[in-house]
């Protein structure tokens, strides 16, 4: 996987993306995404913009779900 250092982590692999956040409480949440089919010509930095909308998405769900717990 290839490390692009950007605020949160983002991981880029041939199959999966990855986004890491560090929390102000010392908690780290990592979300881990298919790469869907297509993007493999995109450039990575375009793959991990649209990761970290699609990881802040799934966090939200993750909340709202934790909610009703």
């Amino acid at each position: 996987m290839l490390d692009l250092s950007l605020p949160p982590s983002v991981t880029v692999s041939p199959t999966l993306v990855g986004v890491s956040i560090l929390t102000d409480d010392g908690v780290t949440v990592q979300v881990s995404l298919p790469r869907p089919r297509g993007l493999h010509d995109m450039p990575q930095a375009e793959v991990a913009a649209r990761a970290k909308r699609l990881a802040q998405a799934a966090l939200i769900t993750a909340f709202k779900s934790l909610e009703t717990v």
